[in-house]
């Protein structure tokens, strides 16, 4: 075997893998804004879902990439398991063109535009060195990823050659044997399930059946049963990845590889009885058998879409039975409800998203606040439970956050998305201080109902005023985090210095009554405590409010 060409055919593999994720992950970064918009109408009809599939996967070049994106979506609550069934059947088309792509490369007798692609990519090369413009970037590197296929298809065809052929004419034996042999449909199955499951992408597959075909290693019939195979072997990353995911999500992976192993064993019989008369008729609409193979990969799944369509209603009952839900688990507050690894590849989905789990980790805080400080104006105990659970959950959101943002900000972001995962790393700790606040002021009045003390009526009507404002803080901040209002700002800025003032004041006051003999010293000390982590609490908020200064002429 000539060895310096196995490692030119993989080196070749290799830049054309690279090429492929560098244009989908630009194509995604050019369109990322109107991704979220483009999944929104997945949830209108079932059409609309097959069409966002299709049109998602087109542009991240991946069904692989998809559908675990979309367990992510569904493990977060962005889409419902049905909506997420019809964008899987979208997407088993979508990843068709890949096919199509590559079978354009200008291998064997193929039209030969692998050169003016290359071309492409040296423009494009050229595009991201000479301008800043984050869009123009953008599309340098789409036509750099672009160039970089072919350019990766031009070694692979070419070295596949020396690797697998004696002569021009005579293919090695073992070439032969591997892949024009009369192999058992359902062998060659099952090698395209293995194989595409081992490298996780049918389109790696895909491209090496044209790339082989093309050459005359690879006889068209068995590229058939291998085709087949690679949509099932394109489940198992999916699969995978729903394991630490809720059960919808789950479901989700079920049904992606349910659906697809229907529609293959609908074609395995047709294709086995009928292959001389489809590879007859495909030839004699393309000469190009990489082409060839192009047309059967779509026409493929087109009609398992077309004939499974109106069944799919049937067939998410049947995985909703199938994947059954645990009955009797309670919600857990210590997960992250909105935000997942999976999404990181969707860097706009996974900025909004963060933002829902900062304004629920709020929720957390804003509760413990308000019965902490209940705790010392009804003197009681019975709060203590729920505070110390909200407290634990706010502390595993601020790491669960802070260690998602910390793989956010890596990702090449649009410039409001990155000034504004920078502000949230400083949200997230603002919303974990207030926590901390509110675990104090439960200590304090634990302390005091050890002690048998309590406050003064008056001393108690000064807190709840301070509290009152508080939360009227935390309402209007929340609302213009949530909105990007800047229009509340000067509002909230008010509240909070009335809380600094009011602040001041119960300081006074105290003194007055201290020299008055009104209060004791343990008492003082405790009131004075609990005003001043009042004081922070509204800072912190504050902070929360501010921060969206930074990001909003960008939205």
């Amino acid at each position: 075997m000539n060895f310096s060409a196995l490692f030119f055919l993989l080196g070749g593999v290799a830049v054309m893998l690279i090429g492929m994720n560098m244009m989908g992950s630009s194509m995604e970064k050019f369109a990322g804004s109107k991704m979220k918009k483009l999944l929104g109408k997945a949830t209108t009809n079932r059409f609309a879902g097959v069409g966002v599939g299709t049109a998602v996967t087109c542009v991240i070049q991946s069904s692989t990439a998809t559908t675990v994106m979309l367990v992510g979506f569904v493990n977060i609550g962005l889409m419902t398991f049905s909506q997420a069934a019809n964008v899987i059947m979208g997407a088993n088309i979508g990843t068709t063109i890949t096919a199509w792509i590559v079978s354009l490369a200008g291998i064997g007798d193929g039209i030969k535009i692998g050169a003016y692609a290359a071309l492409i990519g040296f423009a494009g090369i050229m595009m991201t060195i000479f301008f800043k413009n984050q869009k123009i970037v953008n599309i340098g590197n789409i036509l750099v990823g672009l160039g970089l296929i072919f350019v990766g298809l031009e070694f692979m065809s070419g070295n596949a050659k020396d690797v697998m052929f004696k002569d021009p004419n005579t293919p090695q034996d073992w070439a032969y044997a591997l892949f024009r042999g009369d192999h058992f449909p359902l062998l060659l199955v099952l090698i395209g399930i293995v194989l595409t499951a081992l490298v996780h992408s049918s389109s790696t597959i895909t491209s090496l059946m044209v790339v082989l075909a093309s050459i005359g290693v690879l006889s068209f019939e068995n590229a058939l049963f291998l085709a087949l195979g690679s949509n099932i072997g394109t489940c198992v990353t999916a699969l995978m990845s729903s394991f630490s995911a809720n059960v919808n999500a789950k479901r989700t992976a079920t049904f992606h590889l349910l659906f697809n192993t229907i529609g293959c064993l609908i074609f395995i019989a047709p294709v086995w009885i009928w292959k001389t008369e489809i590879a007859t008729l495909l030839a004699s609409l393309f000469e190009d058998v990489g082409l060839q193979i192009a047309l059967f990969h779509t026409a493929f799944n087109l009609v398992t879409t077309a004939i499974l369509l109106p069944f799919v209603g049937f067939i998410v009952k049947f995985v909703n039975k199938l994947v059954k839900d645990k009955k009797g688990a309670e919600q857990d507050k210590q997960m992250l409800a909105f935000i997942d690894d999976r999404v990181l590849n969707t860097p706009s989905i996974a900025v909004a998203n963060t933002k829902k789990e900062l304004i629920r980790m709020a929720g957390y805080a804003k509760e413990n606040i308000n019965l902490s400080v209940q705790m010392l104006l009804e003197e009681k105990t019975e709060n203590e439970p729920t505070i110390r659970e909200n407290e634990n959950c706010l502390n595993f959101l601020n790491k669960g956050i802070a260690r998602f943002l910390t793989e956010l900000i890596k990702k090449d972001l649009p410039d409001a998305d990155d000034d504004a995962v920078s502000t949230y790393f400083r949200v997230v700790s603002d919303i974990e201080r207030v926590g901390d606040y509110a675990e104090n002021i439960m200590e304090y009045s634990i302390r005091l109902h050890n002690e048998e003390a309590k406050f003064s009526e008056h001393a108690k009507a000064e807190l709840a005023d301070v509290l009152d404002k508080i939360n009227n803080l935390f309402d209007k901040t929340m609302y213009a985090f949530e909105k990007l209002d800047v229009s509340v700002l000067s509002e909230i800025e008010a509240i909070e210095e009335s809380i600094d003032v009011a602040a001041v004041e119960l300081e006074n006051k105290h003194l007055e009554r201290l020299q008055n003999n009104a209060c004791t010293a343990e008492l003082g000390s405790i009131y004075l405590q609990t005003v001043s982590n009042l004081e922070r609490v509204g800072d912190h908020i504050n902070n929360v409010a501010k921060s969206i200064k930074r990001y909003v002429k960008h939205a």
